[in-house]
């Protein structure tokens, strides 16, 4: 008991960290004219797709998948920690210090789960609004968690891909960039899962938001509890997965820096 409380405390101070440091990154105002302005455009643009061939369902199809695809891509950009903390010096010191790198970084980046969750679902509001698209309720009041599932699928396979990146830090921005979009892209945000080739389907069944995405839809039109349950617990699954696959990289990405002599160089 003394160590997870141990445990809840760095996790706790880490976070209080990566959020002050966000805060140097964004003012409320560069945040909400800025960034979350360019993420509704981007989904009030792929929702018009809908109405080029004047189909309601195809609005709702393409609103609700690109909203949902909004809390991958602000929570994979966790994936630029690593590169981070080597460049600003800090990677070594935490390395250093008694409490577990993996349990400092996974919370030093938190804020960009957090973030996506509320950039998430306040554009699904916004876009529902611009298409006068209904959610019912009480399915509305799910998509918060249903987002919070989904984003903490993703920042685990954030996690994954920034151990990768580590030793390769000027792919981070490419390594980013081709993760959302391949997320985006086979993962039931603009066209159904089977559309794609069998084995790409298969794959994308441990992708994040595959599974969490059916859970909002779900709930958000005529799913059955159960059925949400259904997806919501294998989202859990790919999360669970992604998370232990990416702290067991993580530590073995770091004892490769220092064993090589490099964690403190970024370049």
């Amino acid at each position: 008991m003394r160590l997870i409380f141990e445990w809840r405390g760095v996790f706790t101070t880490a976070a209080r960290i990566g959020f002050r440091e966000f805060s140097t990154f964004y003012t409320w105002r560069a945040w909400v004219f800025g960034w979350f302005l360019r993420l509704v455009v981007q989904v009030v643009f792929f929702g018009s797709i809908g109405l080029l061939v004047e189909s309601p369902e195809r609005i709702r199809y393409m609103v609700i998948g690109n909203a949902a695809a909004v809390v991958c891509i602000e929570a994979l950009t966790v994936i630029t920690c690593t590169v981070r903390e080597r460049a600003l010096g800090t990677l070594a010191l935490q390395v250093a210090s008694p409490a577990d790198y993996s349990l400092t970084y996974l919370g030093r980046g938190i804020y960009c789960l957090i973030v996506g969750i509320v950039s998430s679902t306040s554009v699904l509001f916004v876009a529902a609004a611009v298409f006068g698209i209904r959610l019912p309720f009480p399915g509305l009041l799910l998509v918060p968690a249903l987002m919070l599932v989904t984003g903490t699928s993703a920042y685990a396979l954030g996690i994954v891909i920034g151990a990768v990146v580590m030793r390769f830090p000027a792919l981070q921005f490419l390594a980013l960039n081709l993760a959302y979009l391949s997320l985006m892209t086979f993962c039931g945000v603009n066209v159904p899962v089977g559309y794609w080739p069998a084995p790409l389907s298969t794959v994308a069944q441990v992708l994040p938001l595959t599974h969490g995405l059916d859970a909002l839809r779900m709930a958000l039109g005529s799913g059955s509890a159960l059925d949400v349950l259904s997806s919501v617990g294998q989202e859990i699954a790919v999360s669970a997965f992604w998370l232990l696959a990416g702290v067991l990289l993580l530590k073995q990405a770091v004892a490769g820096e220092r064993h090589r002599g490099t964690i403190e160089l970024s370049g």
